[in-house]
């Protein structure tokens, strides 16, 4: 299955590629990978599974080059300009490889934070220009934002994405990557909201088994079962709560859940200020906040969903767009009551529906 302990993450990587430990107080810790430019591990105690999806063989995954390795990676938007070969119709999705793995490597680190960075270049499918710079992606630990009580860990990100070309309209990209037990132990996706939201769905829709829109919240279904994706308008967003995005599950073989959420105020704030239009209604309403759920061919080996977060757009300075954003991603273990109380103090949501 995916579930890595640190050790055996550690054991399954080997010597392949560096793998930095950034651990806080001696307890918990996130494992950053150069392969990739990312944290790839998040263990909120030393004995538990990563809150974060790891491929199943991912040894193999850094030796073939491949993109799907698992935990928190940088991307850019719009999706229909840069990962589809036919933009206009949505058609051939791939990833540039010059954008994801990329070509990391790590610039400094020590215990409690780790810089790498990577030349980038990506093709604009749609106007077949080709964009090189560079991205530099800082990571350290930090205290939780809120007391809990709960075990956790915690860490800030400040990516600094730059291409030598002004006028860029897109936006950076966070994705991470998170576990699920299948259909038979999914999670939940939470995200908060002004009243009575309208969410978005980015693929087809969205079947109400899958979706649960409260008052002032967004429940949604993750068991790797079907692809689906959910987005969040700004207009729906409420900017007062820096929290953006979490998701709960029932930790596998075992009675703890764990907890994961994503915090920024480095978000677009207007339609006019995010340029990921949706597959099924390109001309219409964008989201901001998103969440994907993956099919899982061999149902063994699980696939992984993601919370997402756009970015804020690129700005023109000194002739060239700079995409610059400050993030923050917490990973909690406890029993249920626990992390329904953490949820509460992060989201504002109280007694949340749970798939």
């Amino acid at each position: 299955m995916n579930y890595y302990t640190k050790d055996a993450l550690f054991s399954s990587v080997g010597n392949v590629t560096n793998l930095i430990e950034l651990k806080h107080k001696n307890k918990s810790s996130f494992i950053i990978s150069e392969y990739g430019g990312r944290p790839l591990g998040l263990f909120p105690r030393e004995d538990c599974y990563s809150l974060l999806w790891i491929n199943s063989e991912i040894k193999k995954a850094i030796k073939t080059r491949n993109r799907v390795i698992g935990g928190d990676r940088y991307w850019i938007s719009p999706e229909r300009d840069f990962f589809y070969k036919d933009p206009e119709n949505f058609r051939d999705w791939f990833c540039q490889s010059s954008l994801d793995p990329a070509h990391y490597e790590i610039l400094a680190s020590n215990s409690n934070s780790c810089t790498v960075s990577s030349p980038i270049s990506v093709l604009n499918q749609r106007t077949k220009e080709l964009y090189n710079g560079e991205i530099t992606r800082q990571f350290k630990l930090i205290e939780e934002p809120i007391r809990t009580g709960v075990e956790y860990c915690g860490i800030e990100f400040l990516d600094d994405c730059v291409f030598y070309k002004p006028n860029l309209k897109m936006n950076g990209w966070s994705l991470a990557c998170i576990i699920s037990g299948g259909s038979n132990n999914p999670g939940t996706v939470l995200i908060t909201t002004n009243p009575n939201p309208n969410p978005l769905s980015y693929f087809r829709n969205i079947p109400s088994t899958r979706l649960k829109i409260g008052e002032n919240y967004v429940a949604y279904k993750i068991d790797v079962d079907d692809i689906y994706k959910l987005a969040i308008r700004p207009e729906d967003i409420d900017y007062e709560k820096k929290a953006k995005i979490g998701y709960i599950i029932k930790i596998p073989d075992s009675e703890d859940y764990g907890f994961l959420v994503k915090i920024s105020d480095d978000i677009p704030r207007s339609q006019d200020e995010c340029f990921d239009v949706a597959r099924d209604h390109p001309d219409s309403e964008i989201g901001v906040i998103q969440s994907y759920n993956s099919e899982s061919p061999d149902k063994f080996f699980l696939n992984y969903g993601e919370i997402e977060l756009q970015l804020s757009p690129f700005k023109t300075i000194d002739n060239a767009s700079h995409g610059k954003a400050t993030h923050q991603l917490i990973g909690y273990i406890g029993k249920k009551e626990e992390i329904l109380d953490v949820i509460e103090k992060y989201l504002g949501i109280d007694n949340p529906f749970l798939f």
